[in-house]
């Protein structure tokens, strides 16, 4: 896990699902996260500007969990980044609300500061290939506890019949 003592100070602005305000599908995020139709601010979700994401040399991952200071004491708290800005924006965070709040900040001088790294994906287990050493360590088959096996007939004999018919 990684630890990250910096804090940066970033302009912080909100953002909602609506198509002006994000690509053609509002709710799908940048790292595939699906928004509810009904979610609020107390999601807790954030788009960070490409020069914070680790994707384009910044420190935050997806997933990260990041400290936000000096927006509001209803918004400042704990956010997950799920979400990218527009490549135009700089030190910048957008904060993800629905339109029915009607929020509209745009806070200069926000400090924010990773809580709890993502952790990274693991990579999927290799399967085992059988080798006369692992195949002797497997248990043998209960023929008790597996119950009788089915019975295979032998397959039936062909015959081919011929009618013919006089009308």
């Amino acid at each position: 896990m990684k630890t990250l003592s910096a804090t940066y100070t970033v302009t912080a602005t909100v953002y909602q699902a609506v198509t002006g305000q994000t690509d053609n599908e509002p709710f799908v995020t940048a790292d595939n996260s699906r928004i509810k139709p009904h979610y609020t601010s107390k999601m807790r979700w954030i788009a960070l500007s490409n020069d914070l994401l680790a994707r384009w040399g910044g420190k935050f991952q997806y997933g990260d969990k990041v400290r936000v200071k000096g927006i509001s004491p209803q918004l400042d708290g704990v956010y997950t980044v799920h979400d990218t800005m527009n490549k135009r924006h700089r030190h910048c965070i957008d904060i993800l609300t629905h339109p029915r709040e009607k929020l509209d900040i745009f806070t200069p001088d926000v400090k924010i500061k990773l809580v709890l790294a993502a952790t990274p994906p693991q990579p999927l287990a290799r399967p085992q290939l059988r080798t006369q050493a692992n195949a002797k360590a497997r248990p043998k088959r209960n023929a008790l506890a597996a119950g009788p096996r089915p019975r295979v007939l032998p397959p039936a004999k062909r015959v081919d019949y011929f009618a013919s018919a006089i009308l």
